[in-house]
């Protein structure tokens, strides 16, 4: 059996990969993670081992957003029109029509003020406030009531998401930094004073067991808010739960981690203190 992936074959995955609309703007670290991975699987078989990647990036990336990649300029330029009018409420609703247009941010529309309400009540005003894995969550800020001073440091793995988010989050006067980060090969060790993983964990541990507390133990924040979702995309519970807050606080009592948990909609919410 093979057991490693040469680099020319991962190239020619990775080629494949951009060639593909859907998948061409992902961090080249994580395709090349995932191809060297289906490589093995696929006992060095090229076309097998790209149709395993994209099968991969589906289930971590592409389940979130449509089968097309969103029209990023038609949902700036709707902002940019009610920020211009000067219109708070239609700057909500244009921000709310973008963040639609991901199954994460979209679950969580209808408590989206309880969310933050709920969120920040436990968790001190931050300076700078890191969100890992963001998806289009940065475009919630209006909603969680930062000073003028946070800064607020998004990343995500997909390089054109990011571009949307940092032209949004210039839009609406919110000071921050953007950039591409895989969360399993970049360096996360630049201090903020909060964290949001917001239901990445699950993503992460289907690339690689243990991963999710890899992650956790190694960003650099005092405190980290870490939510899991309660149903599937398909709006199932199947235990799920369940299954999280059972493994997560196990976890967590074995680090000596204070936890403070909360539910909000679908969302199991922990907000931990280093």
């Amino acid at each position: 059996m093979t057991t490693s992936a040469p680099e020319d074959r991962i190239d020619q995955v990775e080629q494949a990969i951009t060639k593909s609309r859907r998948y061409q703007t992902v961090a080249p670290a994580t395709v090349r993670r995932l191809a060297r991975a289906a490589l093995v699987a696929a006992r060095g078989d090229v076309p097998d081992a790209v149709k395993r990647t994209k099968r991969g990036l589906h289930e971590i990336y592409g389940a979130f957003l449509p089968p097309s990649p969103p029209n990023y300029a038609a949902l700036l330029r709707q902002l940019d029109s009610a920020v211009d009018a000067g219109d708070d409420e239609a700057v909500r609703a244009a921000l709310r029509r973008a963040m639609s247009v991901h199954v994460s941010t979209r679950e969580r529309l209808p408590h989206l003020a309880e969310f933050y309400q709920e969120i920040f009540r436990h968790v001190p005003q931050p300076n700078t406030l890191r969100d890992l894995a963001c998806g289009l969550n940065p475009l919630a800020a209006p909603w969680m009531g930062l000073s003028d001073q946070t800064v607020y440091v998004a990343s995500d793995i997909d390089a054109r998401l990011i571009g949307f988010v940092d032209a949004a989050l210039t839009r609406l006067g919110v000071a921050h930094r953007t950039s591409v980060v895989d969360l399993l090969e970049d360096r996360l060790d630049e201090p903020t004073d909060v964290t949001l993983l917001l239901k990445t964990l699950p993503c992460l541990e289907t690339q690689r067991r243990g991963s999710g507390w890899e992650v956790i133990d190694i960003v650099n924040s005092p405190i980290i808010v870490v939510t899991f979702p309660t149903k599937s995309l398909g709006q199932r519970s199947k235990g799920m739960f369940q299954n999280y807050s059972q493994s997560f606080e196990s976890q967590a009592r074995e680090r000596s981690c204070r936890i403070q948990r909360l539910e909000i909609g679908n969302e199991l919410i922990y907000v931990i203190q280093k």
